[in-house]
């Protein structure tokens, strides 16, 4: 990592981690999380998504209004993100504009500062109205092209230049959606996005081979200038790379100002609990999962079902 680019450590635990309990957080928990992650010196926290109503209950976090996040409180000092997932817009019964003036009022009014797209490939040209009124609403925008590791040379140039062009993405992401990604991937796909794109570039790692906060050190070193982790990796799947673990990487190698034992009754009295409860993490399913291209959520379901017999 060069010294002069500033690291922005993003944690997702809610938004990723809620794909285990529908996005449910006891407020005791929540309330905890975000005074460990605000000590933690934490940059970003993606809260969770930003929905319309949804017909089975999900909890809190799969909404993440500006009302809810109001009546957290949260330290000025730590910033707030929420994301969207661009087919919800692209395939509503409203117009894009519409349908975000229905989810989002003006940043002067909200206290999210990040507004992240997520996007599957073949919609990425119709993201580009989403960023549009995202950016003219005020918001901090970015981009985060899932499943990227499917995708051929030629198409990663493309949509780089394409991306470039648009002059309004502030971070373009690339996701290990799958959780098949090794080092020579993850070196592959930014060198790949740097040919065009000269903005920040951000890494969000799935941890099917266990090689999350690994492909992660990778991803800083060869560029990437925001990443993603989760607390004990809490997320779909085998879960992310775990903040508590990238942090002690991070300030060992390049001294940085995160404070992982800011992080530690958070994980030994809450999270701890929670892994035991829902099963997240490495397994040979979630390995083999990867190396066959199948999506990690049908592994989560096939464990979780009670029915199962394993």
């Amino acid at each position: 990592m060069d010294k002069n680019n500033k690291l922005t450590l993003l944690d997702c635990t809610f938004r990723d981690g809620g794909y285990y309990n529908s996005w449910d957080f006891r407020p005791s928990l929540v309330i905890k999380y975000l005074h460990a992650v605000v000590a933690a010196n934490i940059d970003i926290i993606e809260l969770g998504f930003r929905n319309f109503p949804q017909e089975s209950f999900l909890g809190a976090f799969a909404y993440t209004t500006d009302m809810y996040i109001d009546s957290l409180n949260i330290d000025d000092h730590i910033l707030v993100g929420v994301m969207i997932d661009a087919n919800s817009i692209l395939t509503s019964e409203f117009t894009i504009f519409d349908a975000l003036k229905i989810l989002f009022q003006s940043k002067k009014n909200s206290r999210v500062d990040l507004v992240r797209v997520a996007t599957h490939f073949e919609n990425i040209e119709e993201c580009f109205e989403i960023v549009k009124v995202l950016k003219k609403m005020g918001y901090y925008v970015g981009l985060n092209l899932m499943q990227s590791n499917s995708q051929s040379d030629d198409e990663l140039l493309r949509i780089s230049t394409l991306v470039h062009n648009w002059k309004l993405v502030d971070v373009l992401y690339f996701a290990d959606s799958l959780g098949s990604m090794e080092s020579v991937d993850v070196v592959r796909i930014i060198s790949l996005l740097k040919s065009n794109w000269t903005g920040n570039i951000g890494f969000h790692a799935h941890n099917n081979k266990g090689l999350a906060v690994s492909n992660t050190l990778v991803a800083i070193e060869n560029g990437v200038t925001w990443c993603d982790c989760t607390i004990m990796g809490m997320g779909r799947g085998s879960g992310n790379a775990q903040t508590e673990n990238l942090i002690i990487e991070l300030t060992e190698k390049y001294q940085l100002h995160y404070k992982v034992e800011a992080l530690f009754n958070l994980i030994l009295s809450d999270f701890s609990p929670l892994r035991e409860h829902y099963k997240w993490g490495e397994s040979i399913l979630y390995n083999l999962a990867a190396k066959n291209n199948i999506h990690p959520t049908y592994i989560q379901e096939m464990i979780t079902d009670n029915h199962t017999a394993m």
